[in-house]
This record gives C-alpha cells, structure tokens and sequence, in this order.
C-alpha cells in the first residue's frame, strides 16, 4: 500500500494541533496530499419560539455552526502553511462527523482521528466517531491517544496483533509503509493453545512473519499464551517493549446506526496510549 492522501478530521477542541501535527508530518514523509474536513453538526429547534422565532433561531445557529467550521479549516490552513505541506486542500460539510468522516475517508488512503477525550466538552467527544470510520469507510484508521506525543512518522517499534483473522491480515496490508521504515516489528499471537486454530498454520504466526520478511520487514514473532483478554495483553506488551505504534484488525459490524465492537477493538479504542493503525 502507499500512501498518497490522508484524511484528517478537525474541529475545535484542544487535541485538533496535535492531531493535524500527526497528519502532516505523514503527508510530507509520504509526499501525501492532505485533506483537512470540518463537519458543522446539525441544530435541534428548541421546543419554544424565543424572541427570534423559530426560523429566526435557525438561521442565526446554522450561521454560527458555519463560522466554528470555517474557524477551523482556517486554523488547519495556517498550521499545515507553517509545516511547509506541499500539498493540502480543507472542506467544510453539512452534517455530523460519524457521516462526513467515513464518506470522505473512503476517497482517501487513511484517515487520522483522536481518541475520545473523557476531559473534553460532551459536544466534541463523539464516541461513534472513529467506529463509525474504521467500520463504514474501506480504509485504515489511525487512532491518535488523546493523552501523549505521537511518534507516527516513522514510528520506530511496532507491534502487531495478530489472530489469523481477515481483519488483522489487512491492516497488515495497510501498515507495510510504517512496518518498512520500523526499527523493531514484532508479530505477537495472544492466544491459549485451545484457541489456536488451523487459520494460523502449524506454528502460530510463522506463516505472516515469512510474509512480512518477504516485503523487507525486520520481524520478531512472538507466540505469548494468554489466559488475560487478547486487548489487555497487548497494551501490556506494548507497553513492556516501549510501542510507539500498535497495529491490529478491527472487529465489529454496523446496523443502522449502531456499531457494535468487538472487545480488543473496544479496548484499543479507548484505552490505548500510543497510536493504533486499525482496519476492518
């Protein structure tokens, strides 16, 4: 996979530098063309006419929705102008960012969001947001820790969850432009011994370590039997190895507006202190 344009998602909450940061230092290592996209949310009439009138109201909160987004593209423009990014363009979209995130992203090689921030205003913290892109655009995500540098560009020590899935096999597809430039990739298959199955060959994890080899990756596999939750063992190992990018297939499905995830997709959502390339 190359990486020719990058998705980021803006707004203006206080992870926004950071996050664009992340994004454009990976659209001038991959000589990416970058696009910044602010979404104005939608505006719920109140169930009283105030002195403006119902239609009054209206016009006056969409005009501000509209300044916040053009606020933001602004600030995105200026930053991404003083990180010298060749190549970059920003949009503005009607709409929620769990609609306008995965609709864009499926135009894009990846899309960077961050990760819900539980300090932040209740408005800018959508849940839904990076399931919603990971399960509904057809690309990888990158998932920035809200808390923390993010050393995405390159990252030096990756570590791969791996489970033989068709899942995890495309976000290893996915990942090869951070696993060639990678110091240390190390393939990790957490599972008990009566959990392995015949998708993993006759010894887990040798099969997509030749792989990776193949592609000019220098790769350690590891087989670690776990009797803990596969998430929580590999933030844990990551942590043991010092990580500074987790890469893993994402696992869940979308019904209507619900998103339903599995529990290590779950886990690295929201708990997870590096970045996290995920793809479903």
């Amino acid at each position: 996979m190359a990486i020719r344009s990058i998705l980021v998602n803006l707004d203006n909450g206080k992870h926004t530098p950071a996050r664009v940061a992340a994004a454009a230092a990976l659209a001038l290592r991959h000589e990416a063309h970058l696009v910044g996209l602010a979404s104005t949310g939608w505006i719920v009439l109140p169930a009283f006419d105030d002195s403006l009138g119902p239609a009054g109201y209206q016009e006056t909160a969409i005009r501000e929705l509209r300044d916040i987004a053009e606020g933001c593209v602004n600030d995105f423009r200026r930053q991404v102008e003083r990180l010298s990014v060749p190549s970059f363009e920003h949009r503005i979209e009607v709409g929620y960012p769990v609609d306008a995130m995965p609709r864009a992203a499926r135009y894009c090689d990846l899309a960077v969001v961050t990760q819900v921030d539980p300090d932040e205003d209740y408005l800018l913290r959508d849940p839904q947001l990076a399931p919603h892109v990971l399960l509904r655009s057809g690309r990888p995500l990158l998932l920035l820790p809200y808390a923390g540098e993010c050393a995405v560009a390159p990252a030096r020590r990756v570590l791969v969850g791996w489970n033989a899935s068709r899942e995890a096999a495309r976000a290893l597809h996915d990942a090869l432009p951070w696993l060639r430039d990678a110091e240390t990739v190390e393939v990790a298959v957490f599972e008990t011994p009566e959990d392995v199955d015949l998708d993993h060959g006759d010894i887990p994890g040798a099969d997509i370590g030749l792989w990776l080899a193949r592609h000019g990756v220098k790769v350690d596999v590891k087989y670690v039997p776990s009797s803990v939750g596969a998430g929580e063992a590999l933030l844990s190992h990551a942590a043991d190895m010092s990580a500074d990018l987790i890469v893993a297939g994402g696992y869940g499905h979308s019904r209507f507006r619900e998103v339903v995830l599995g529990g290590v997709t779950r886990t690295l959502l929201r708990s997870a202190p590096v970045p996290v390339l995920l793809s479903h």
